[in-house]
C-alpha cells in the first residue's frame, strides 16, 4: 500500500536536549570567535594557538547547528522515514515510546485513522524542550487527532501494558536517555514483549543501535535493518527495524 506524508498543522515539537545544544553553540561559538581574533591579531606563534583554538571550537558548533538542523528541518523527515517502515495499514493499535511532544504521536494517528496511538513519556525537560503531558495535549488538539490519541506518563523499561498489546511501537530519541545499558536492553525486551505477532517496531536514535537490535533479536524478534540515516536526518540517526514472528 502507498505510503502518504503526514499532513502539516500548527504545533510546536520543541528541541531535543536543549541544554545540550545551547553548551555546543554557545562554548564553539565563543572558541571559534575566540580563536579567529588571537589568529588575526596576536604576533608570532599565538597565531597558531588562535588556529588551534579555531578548530577546536569548530567542532562543537557544527554538532550544535546539526542539532539546529535537526530540528527545524530533519524531525519532520524522520519521522515520515519511521512511519514509512512502520508501514501502516491505518487500523493498529501504535504506541510511542517517549512520545516527548508528540511528534510520532500525532504522526501516527493521522495515518491511523480507524485505529489508535497511545504515547508514554516521563516527561524530563533535559530532553526536550517544554517536555509536558500538557504540552503533548496542546500538539495533539491542535493536529486534530485527539479522538484516537491516548498520553499517559510511563517508563520503557516497565510499559504498564499487558504482553502482544500493540500492532506497531515507535520511538525516536528515547532510550539513549536511559543510562544504564542493561536497562537500555530491558526497554527492548519490553517493547517485543507488548507488542503482537506480526507487529513491527521502528526505533530511531542518534547512537548506533546495533545493541537495541541484538536485544530484540534476543527476545526473538526478527531484525530487519539496523542502519544510519544521516541524509534523512541531516544529522546523525540510526534505526532498527525488528518484527514479531507468527
Amino acid at each position: 500500500m502507498p505510503q502518504h506524508a503526514t499532513p502539516p498543522a500548527r504545533a510546536d515539537y520543541g528541541f531535543d536536549a536543549p541544554g545540550i545544544m545551547l553548551g555546543l553553540l554557545l562554548g564553539g561559538g565563543a572558541a571559534v570567535l575566540m580563536g579567529c581574533v588571537i589568529a588575526a591579531l596576536a604576533p608570532g606563534a599565538w597565531r597558531y594557538a588562535g588556529m588551534v583554538l579555531l578548530l577546536l571550537g569548530a567542532v562543537p558548533l557544527f554538532f550544535g547547528l546539526l542539532m539546529v538542523v535537526y530540528a527545524v528541518v530533519g524531525k519532520v523527515r524522520t519521522r515520515e522515514h519511521i512511519l514509512n517502515l512502520a508501514k501502516l495499514r491505518g487500523d493498529e493499535t501504535v504506541l510511542d515510546v517517549g512520545t516527548g511532544a508528540g511528534l510520532l504521536l500525532v504522526g501516527a494517528a493521522k495515518r491511523t485513522q480507524r485505529g489508535k496511538v497511545i504515547g508514554i513519556d516521563l516527561w524530563a525537560s533535559k530532553d526536550l524542550s517544554n517536555n509536558a503531558a500538557a504540552t503533548t495535549m496542546r500538539n495533539v488538539v491542535a493536529e486534530r487527532v485527539a479522538d484516537r490519541v491516548e498520553v499517559q506518563t510511563g517508563d520503557a523499561r516497565e510499559l504498564a501494558f499487558p504482553d502482544a498489546s500493540f500492532d506497531r511501537v515507535v520511538s525516536l530519541l528515547c532510550i539513549h536517555n536511559i543510562e544504564d545499558k542493561a536497562d537500555q536492553a530491558r526497554a527492548c525486551r519490553e517493547i517485543a514483549r507488548v507488542l503482537k505477532p506480526g507487529g513491527r517496531v521502528v526505533i530511531g536514535d542518534y547512537v548506533p543501535t546495533h545493541a537495541y537490535a541484538a536485544a530484540f533479536a534476543g527476545a526473538g524478534l526478527t531484525v530487519m535493518q539496523s542502519k544510519p540515516a544521516f541524509g534523512v536526518a541531516l544529522s546523525l540517526m540510526w534505526i532498527v527495524v525488528a518484527e514479531k514472528p507468527v
